[in-house]
């Protein structure tokens, strides 16, 4: 139906046959083994009350909008990615912009970047949000390949070729979603070269920027040997560049439900001047970040590192768990990765991912991603998230690989016993 709807709003109705599967075996009450969680506070990574006592300060029933953030909440996001980031990082408040959320950040960067028909370099594979988030703006995706030899990597001669006269900016992940490529000092440096000769602005969404395990033993499934040390966006920004940075509490420090995000503005001054005045404008027009959510900020960036600790133990040891599920000849393959919480795996081509997917929730009760969902293209893959609470991974695992050990017309591992979760 059109009716009196906008293109840019797509009909919620339709679903596909994984989603539709899984509404039916949850309106059964059939018991359910979900390797998709990837929301911190349903993974068993909840923050503490300190968290929700940090709301309750007095200053927090004022309000004085200021449309770029309050300035002590942006001292605060300026100071604590500066010593994160080991000093890589040279933000000040007057580059900090807050948002209520990434998405809303993507938002006004489109707004202020873009007219409609104009369009935005993805990379692919990739989440879908950000097709989502343009169209709702007028504004086009073209994507630009991540490439898979011993590890992934931008070629950034791929890249140039698909810029065009309405190219206004590129946006790039590190570590990447889903297959956990960071941006290397190699392909910064190219990149920037790129977006200086097009004049184009560089977005660079950093929200797992603490999650790189490369160079960690185990991670990586082979030698870690000749990797380039990854490297924060702005740190290569230089004066001439033009570049935003986005980062947000939700994966940074585990509080997605407290809805604050940042962009940070690197490169040239004038630049720099220039953005934030557009910014200004845009956001002042919005007003979206909670006054109590901008008094709590500091105290729940000094906290988070509790929750990076834990989640980063969690990604560890389910990868491992990855590693040795995929041991066995037959199974398949897990695709490297530098960090994020993502976990790609790739199997014998003998069907397309979306009807191994289905197969494994009817009949091993395990919800998966099927690699079309990011775009993943040439095989057959399967997308996991590491967050998930390590008993209900271990259980999937073992579903898994029944089924996998089914596929490949062998007689299944021993099962242990499953918990009953739903």
């Amino acid at each position: 139906m059109s009716g009196p709807f906008a293109h840019r709003a797509p009909d919620p109705g339709a679903t596909n046959r994984l989603t539709r599967a899984l509404h039916r075996r949850r309106q059964r009450g059939d018991p359910l083994l979900d390797l998709t969680i990837s929301n911190p506070t349903r993974a068993g990574l909840q923050p503490g009350r300190a968290a929700l006592r940090a709301l309750a300060g007095a200053a927090a029933a004022d309000y004085e909008p200021e449309p770029l953030g309050a300035l002590a909440a942006r001292e605060a996001v300026a100071a604590d990615l500066s010593r994160r980031r080991a000093g890589s990082f040279p933000a000040t408040a007057a580059d900090v912009v807050l948002a209520a959320s990434t998405s809303e950040a993507y938002s006004w960067l489109f707004k202020m970047l873009c007219d409609p028909g104009q369009e935005i370099l993805v990379p692919a594979p990739g989440y879908p949000l950000f097709t989502h988030l343009a169209a709702l703006e007028g504004v086009q995706t073209a994507p630009y390949p991540l490439l898979l030899s011993d590890r992934w990597r931008l070629e950034v001669a791929d890249l140039e070729a698909q810029v065009t006269a309405a190219t206004r900016a590129i946006l790039l992940v590190s570590p990447h979603n889903p297959t956990g490529w960071t941006l290397s000092r190699g392909e910064a440096r190219g990149l920037m070269a790129l977006a200086k000769k097009h004049q184009l602005v560089l977005i660079c969404d950093e929200v797992f920027g603490d999650f790189n395990f490369a160079h960690e033993e185990g991670w990586r499934d082979g030698p870690v040997t000749g990797l380039e040390t990854p490297v924060p966006s702005l740190a290569l920004a230089g004066r001439r560049g033009r570049l935003v940075s986005l980062g947000g509490l939700s994966k940074e420090a585990g509080l997605p439900q407290m809805k604050v995000s940042w962009m940070v503005l690197g490169g040239n001054a004038g630049w720099k001047k220039a953005a934030r005045a557009r910014l200004e404008f845009i956001a002042d027009t919005y007003l979206s970040v909670a006054a109590p959510q901008q008094q709590a900020l500091p105290v729940w960036l000094q906290g988070a590192e509790v929750f990076r600790r834990r989640a980063g133990a969690r990604l560890r040891r389910n990868r491992r768990s990855l590693h040795r599920l995929l041991s066995r000849s037959g199974r398949g393959q897990l695709l490297p990765s530098d960090g994020g919480w993502c976990a790609v795996l790739r199997l014998p081509a003998l069907r397309d991912d979306e009807t191994d997917a289905l197969a494994l929730l009817r009949e091993e009760g395990v919800l998966v991603h099927p690699g079309y969902y990011f775009d993943l293209a040439g095989g057959t893959f399967l997308v996991l998230s590491l967050l998930t609470p390590p008993a209900i991974f271990a259980a999937g695992l073992t579903g898994l690989g029944a089924y996998l050990d089914r596929r490949a017309g062998r007689p299944a591992a021993p099962l242990t016993r499953k918990p009953r979760c739903r």
